[in-house]
């Protein structure tokens, strides 16, 4: 079934001949799970982010997520810190560890990350970590919550999955906690289809988290398949994340292209800034952030406060604009008000965010044309005039 074919398309993929080739050399191997493709990958992925250590591929930022807990020893009792303003599975991997997720404000309506001043005060005796999550590619106020973690004495997991390759002063995102974990899914700044990836500076817990990913069994399909052993122990249990060799040489390629398409969102995100100055009626969260200093995986605008949204969604719509909605606050979907109790109030800044925030189409394939076209018709939104066809 054909979909929309929108003028202005939200994302697009930025897979041509050079990932298909790499695919189709994985098929014709026929070695098509976890083996050659996917430990380069770790170590490619690793390298980027200046890491002594091979990474953990995953088959989803979500797995990754699942494995941390796991391998940072959170379960029935703990606490773990999670910002509202994010996609669910930053707290559902904390339910699927057994333990309670405790929702943290925004900071602002011009950083939607977690607030520090709202994350130390939910502090309790229970609380054993901190997921922290770079909305949109936007770094998090990593100084402040470290220093909270190391004073409190809790764990940081680093929830990349918009960030991957973002420099910062203390680093890059994702190696800055305890452990980082990274997303590959089809809309993210790079792509194996599904997937995810696991870091840390700590060989112990990348140990574990091998471990974790397949069955906790000491020897891999790959390990038996070249005849290093025949048979093999296990030691816990564990789930079934592994990435396959299809995907990693997918990500492989993605990785290459990094740099020229970041160039790209940059110079996307400075024309949508430029255009988008004249219109007081809309906050452009971050708009004071270097362009370098993001991974620009979407671009999040605020509508005024008596707009309705649905309404300024469908007059996109009607001119072949593509939007979306990034996120609903998370503690007040059915299934966190049930299970834990929360209610309307607990985030107040995230869910003025959430009532208000669109998300504009951003991807490297995007012209300046396209942006234009965007741009215009925000501007005859906002001057309530009819849309010119």
């Amino acid at each position: 079934m054909k979909g929309v074919d929108w003028r202005v398309p939200l994302y697009s993929l930025t897979i041509d001949e050079e990932e298909i080739k790499a695919v189709s050399d994985v098929m014709r191997d026929r070695w098509i799970t976890m083996g050659h493709q996917t430990e380069q990958f770790e170590a490619e992925f690793s390298q980027r982010l200046g890491l002594p250590l091979p990474s953990v591929a995953m088959n989803s930022c979500t797995a990754a997520l699942h494995t941390a807990m796991h391998v940072l020893g959170i379960g029935p009792g703990d606490e773990v810190l999670v910002p509202s303003m994010t996609f669910v599975a930053s707290a559902a991997c904390i339910k699927m560890a057994g333990a309670k997720p405790v929702f943290v404000d925004s900071q602002s309506f011009h950083d939607f990350n977690m607030d520090p001043l709202d994350l130390e005060k939910k502090i309790t005796s229970n609380t054993k970590g901190i997921v922290v999550v770079h909305y949109g590619g936007y770094s998090a106020n990593m100084p402040i919550i470290l220093e909270i973690a190391r004073k409190h004495d809790l764990k940081v997991i680093e929830d990349v999955a918009h960030g991957p390759l973002v420099h910062t002063s203390l680093g890059m995102l994702g190696t800055l906690g305890d452990i980082g974990c990274f997303s590959f899914f089809s809309t993210k700044n790079m792509t194996t289809g599904e997937g995810g990836m696991l870091v840390s500076r700590d060989a112990d817990l990348l140990a574990k988290a091998k471990l974790h990913r397949s069955h906790y069994m000491g020897t891999s399909s790959w390990s038996k398949h070249h005849g290093r052993s025949v048979s093999y122990n296990v030691t816990g249990v564990g789930m079934n994340y592994r990435m396959t060799d299809i995907g990693a040489a997918m990500g492989r390629i993605q990785l290459q292209k990094y740099d020229a398409n970041q160039q790209a969102r940059e110079q996307l995100v400075q024309r949508f800034r430029y255009r988008l100055r004249s219109l007081p009626q809309l906050i452009l969260p971050y708009a004071d952030i270097p362009e370098a200093a993001s991974s620009h995986h979407i671009f999040p605008v605020l509508l005024p406060m008596d707009a309705d949204r649905s309404e300024w969604i469908e007059r996109l719509k009607e001119a072949g604009i593509q939007t979306s909605v990034h996120y609903p606050a998370c503690h007040l979907f059915q299934y966190y008000m049930e299970s834990e109790g929360t209610r309307k109030g607990d985030c107040p800044v995230a869910e003025a965010i959430a009532e208000r925030e669109l998300t504009l189409p951003l991807h490297p394939h995007l012209s300046f044309e396209q942006v234009d076209l965007v741009c215009d018709e925000l501007e005859r939104i906002c001057a309530g005039e009819r849309m010119l066809r």
